[in-house]
Formats: structure tokens, C-alpha cells, sequence
């Protein structure tokens, strides 16, 4: 019983502790990722910064200048990586933010199968987000 007990207060402490790691209020994107040939192709960029602002964040792209409290304290930043998955019929991206430290303290999967670019992407984004602790967090 007793095993039972501290492995339910573990979990629930560990779970406690990486959902603090999103009360930053500072996500910076990318301009291109690795899927990307120009900025804002597929309206992947514009999307998921309207996406993290509707969350709550204060988000910016890389070449943009940072907040002079970022400046001061660089782990009120989290950084944002989007990935895509290799799939022959849908749209596969996996959004992850990360810490000063290098670990992911928010990760989320989506998927479309829509068939235009453009708007697979954006789907990719929807499907991801919705759902996620970030939109549970705003309210």
C-alpha cells in the first residue's frame, strides 16, 4: 500500500513540475525550419505565433530583437521546434517547446490529411494545439 501511495504522490509531482516549466511568458520561433525553403511558407510561422498568442505567450521570431527580461534572465524563454514526420498521405508535425536547459517541457503531435500544402500545415498546427495544456492554461 504504502508502494502504491508514494509512486501516485511521484507521478503527480512530476507532472507538477514540468507543467511549471510553462508560466514563461516568452516563446521565440523560427524564421525557416528545416521543412521550410522561405519564411512563412505554408503560413506555418504566422499561424503558430497567432496560435501561442492566443495561449498567452509574448512570441517573436528569431531575428527579432528579445525583451530586455529575456536579456536579463534567458530562462524565461522558451523556445519553440517544429518537426515534421515522414508520411506518404498526411501532414505529421510534432510542435516542442523548450527550455533554457535544452528539455522539452511542452510537447504536441498533429496530423492532416488535407491535401493542399497550405493548408495541411495550418491543420497540422490546429490539430496539435488544440487540445494541449496551452489552451487549458489561458483560461
Amino acid at each position: 500500500m504504502k508502494k502504491i501511495l508514494f509512486l501516485t504522490l511521484f507521478v503527480c509531482l512530476s507532472i507538477a513540475a514540468k507543467a511549471q516549466g510553462l508560466n514563461t511568458k516568452y516563446v521565440q520561433i523560427k524564421q525557416v525550419y528545416h521543412f521550410q525553403d522561405t519564411f512563412n511558407e505554408f503560413r506555418v510561422n504566422s499561424y503558430l505565433k497567432y496560435r501561442l498568442e492566443e495561449a498567452g505567450y509574448t512570441v517573436f521570431y528569431d531575428n527579432q530583437e528579445v525583451p530586455a527580461e529575456v536579456k536579463a534572465d534567458p530562462c524565461k524563454l522558451l523556445k519553440c521546434e517544429v518537426t515534421r514526420d515522414k508520411s506518404m498521405l498526411a501532414t505529421k508535425l510534432e510542435i516542442t517547446l523548450v527550455n533554457c536547459k535544452g528539455n522539452a517541457v511542452f510537447t504536441a503531435n498533429g496530423e492532416s490529411r488535407l491535401k493542399l500544402h497550405a493548408k495541411s500545415y495550418t491543420d497540422a498546427i490546429k490539430n496539435a494545439l488544440e487540445y494541449s495544456v496551452l489552451n487549458k492554461q489561458k483560461q
